[in-house]
């Protein structure tokens, strides 16, 4: 149904109301009609329109104190044309005690052949890694978006090559939702948590090992998604909502709260682990699709 006013003259006033799609803004709640509004109200559209350039010098993403996050996912986009060793993201590992570096613990890229990507963790036992063995330049570090993954396995964990962990955990990784962690040194693994030097484009506790690229839409899942979930993330090169995964962390690089300005990219999860761009981040509109 819809309603069309006419004036004095019993001429259409072309002003149409049509229920269900309309909002009251206070002039027409003033004069009692009502006026269309596009896109016709309820939840806005998923909107993906910013990123956060890093220049590989001294940029960073710091958290304030310790999200205390228990890593059994991880999500990210990451654009980059440098091979140079740098932490993506790092502060999260596995290890506790005496040798537990989990500052210098987590997600990079190191040129070293058959390790272009790996995940790393300083635990008790020394040094343990997951690599990606098969992935090379033109894979990830090609000047293109790319979506990274990486999935805890509390059992039976194996590399795609058959490979054995030494206590049965792992991670695996996923770029471009397919499995790539191919090989693996160390004493075994544990499910990683975050530490206090939890941070995006650099090792955690010293300034070294920058990342220089673009990074998007960063989040942390408090459970170990399914292969099929990250077919959906990945969604064929394009970002898109992460509400129904639950993540405990979820950084839009710009399309959160902070709306592309500022130094605070904030946390669309519900528990308020803000992140803060230091030595000058800059915002960015290039960004996967």
């Amino acid at each position: 149904m819809s309603i069309t006013f006419t004036d004095q003259l019993d001429k259409p006033s072309e002003i149409t109301a049509i229920p269900n799609q309309l909002l009251r803004p206070i002039f027409g709640a003033s004069y009692g009609f009502d006026v269309p509004v596009s896109g016709g109200g309820g939840a806005p559209a998923f909107n993906n329109v910013s990123s956060i350039s890093l220049d590989g010098t001294n940029d960073s993403i710091d958290v304030a104190s310790n999200p205390n996050l228990d890593v059994y996912s991880c999500s990210l986009w990451i654009k980059t044309s440098t091979v140079n060793f740098s932490f993506l993201l790092s502060g999260f590992g596995g290890g506790t005690g005496a040798g537990a570096y989990r500052n210098q613990s987590g997600l990079r890229i190191n040129g070293g052949s058959g390790r272009l990507l790996e995940y790393q963790d300083y635990n008790t036992g020394g040094t343990s890694r997951i690599k990606a063995g098969d992935v090379v330049s033109g894979d990830l570090t090609d000047g293109a978006w790319h979506h990274i993954a990486l999935v805890y396995v509390p059992s039976s964990y194996q590399t795609t090559t058959g490979t054995s962990s030494g206590n049965g955990q792992g991670y695996k990784i996923f770029l471009d939702g397919n499995r790539v962690d191919t090989g693996l040194n160390g004493s075994g693994f544990q499910l990683a948590t975050t530490v206090p030097e939890f941070k995006v484009g650099r090792e955690g506790d010293r300034a070294l090992y920058f990342y220089n690229g673009l990074i998007d839409e960063l989040a942390i899942f408090g459970s170990s998604l399914s292969d099929a979930n990250i077919t959906t993330i990945y969604s064929s090169g394009v970002p898109g909502d992460l509400s129904s995964f639950s993540p405990t962390l979820w950084w839009r690089m710009g399309d959160g709260t902070e709306a592309g300005s500022g130094t605070t990219i904030y946390d669309m999860s519900s528990n308020s682990n803000n992140g803060t761009l230091t030595n000058g981040p800059t915002f960015s509109t290039d960004v996967p699709s």
